[in-house]
């Protein structure tokens, strides 16, 4: 049984069930966090009512049974509703007995991919089988106790970022994952083969999907300098290193002109100094913004004086500080509804000195999940030489206020 994690690794498992001629459902988990410290799984849950508890992080944080409860009673609700959105009626398929081949788009923390190993275990799979395109090469060693099998494609050395590996990292869609899985549904029935998972798809509810929707394209090319950050799936969880003192940046979502970012749409020249307003440090520091979509962001800082370390070079903290804010308005611009955004690690590459002139930074991002919204940033000198190139990771905060 190959099952995706939705939702970029649901693009993944329909090429390997393809392959495999095998059918393809979806593996649903929610991590189970600490309450006082969401971040910090102390477990995690599946479908069938399937739970796994990491009683060293329960005891170390000193979580109650009535605090667990209440966690999982709100996730569960969340789990049911990607339930009912993803697979619809269908019943799902028993992995009792079975070889569960679980496929994600790649792993970075590895958190999620854990669970989900462990929610395949509690489900009664004979076998565990994880497989992704790329992986860091500690990925192995951290997994050895949840899986029977790791099947990666590549483990680069100098791995920083899922989306670094692949020619097109875009975000899936809910509707794209629903595609394949309906057309996988229905492509086994009509194969005579597994005839168990037709029921309830009909070959009727297929719709079609483009070659091209299911391709994993990983780039066998090699990282740029600086292309640094902490990424994970869709639904992978948030980075724990703290970002960098002084330069990490909290807003809010939701009204002024930045909440109503439109890509293929410039914010007005008021609006973009509202965004620099809302942040005092960057407005002081002499941060220029020049144009801000959800898609690029970009901006300027000149050099004086003042901004300067030994020898009129312009100092590598104002630089980071300029990413990071371009940063923080690219996500923030890609944020739903109602969220929040906080920096929650940052990496810096410097390649060349500035003695003059402006610095243009231009911001895009790399990766937008559920939980972490990747950035990479690019600062170059006025004759267009590269500066300085920042990747980071910003937490999306739900449940915050608006105002």
């Amino acid at each position: 049984m190959v099952l995706g994690l939705p939702r970029g690794g649901v693009v993944v498992a329909a090429e390997v069930a393809r392959a495999l001629d095998a059918p393809l459902d979806v593996i649903l988990v929610r991590k189970l966090g600490v309450p006082s410290q969401p971040e910090l799984g102390m477990g995690a849950i599946g479908e069938g009512d399937a739970r796994v508890i990491n009683a060293d992080v329960v005891r170390y944080a000193h979580v109650s049974e009535a605090e667990i409860t209440a966690v999982e009673k709100q996730e569960r609700a969340e789990l049911e509703r990607r339930i009912k959105r993803f697979r619809g009626d269908t019943p799902r398929e028993p992995l009792a007995g079975r070889i569960a081949i679980l496929i994600d788009d790649g792993i970075a923390t590895g958190s999620t991919a854990r669970a989900a190993c462990q929610v395949a275990r509690a489900q009664g799979a004979a076998r565990v089988v994880l497989g992704v395109p790329v992986a860091p090469p500690s990925a192995e060693a951290a997994l050895a106790d949840d899986v029977d099998e790791l099947i990666c494609l590549d483990t680069p050395a100098r791995f920083h970022a899922i989306g670094e590996w692949y020619e097109d990292f875009s975000q899936t869609g809910d509707e794209e994952v629903v595609s394949l899985l309906r057309a996988a549904r229905a492509g086994h029935t009509e194969t005579g083969q597994e005839e168990h998972v037709a029921e309830g798809a009909g070959a009727g509810e297929a719709s079609e999907v483009p070659a091209s929707s299911g391709e994993a394209a990983v780039s066998a090319g090699t990282v740029g300098d600086g292309a640094v950050g902490e990424a994970g799936a869709a639904d992978g969880g948030v980075a724990s290193e703290a970002g960098p003192d002084g330069v990490a940046s909290e807003t809010a979502a939701g009204g002024g002109v930045a909440g109503e970012g439109v890509p293929g749409e410039e914010t007005a020249a008021a609006g973009l100094q509202e965004l620099v307003a809302m942040m005092p440090f960057a407005s002081g520091l002499g941060v220029v913004l020049d144009a801000a979509r959800p898609d690029e962001v970009r901006g300027r800082l000149a050099w004086a004086p003042e901004r300067c370390t030994t020898d009129g070079l312009l100092h590598g903290g104002a630089l980071m500080a300029l990413a990071d804010s371009l940063g923080g308005i690219c996500a923030y611009l890609n944020l739903p509804p109602g969220a929040g955004t906080a920096t929650t690690s940052s990496a810096t590459v410097f390649t060349r000195a500035v003695r003059g002139g402006e610095v243009i930074a231009v911001a895009r991002p790399l990766h937008l999940g559920r939980t972490v919204i990747v950035v990479q940033t690019d600062l170059s000198d006025q004759a267009g030489r590269r500066v300085a190139q920042v990747t980071q990771t910003q937490a999306v905060l739900t449940g915050r206020p608006s105002s």
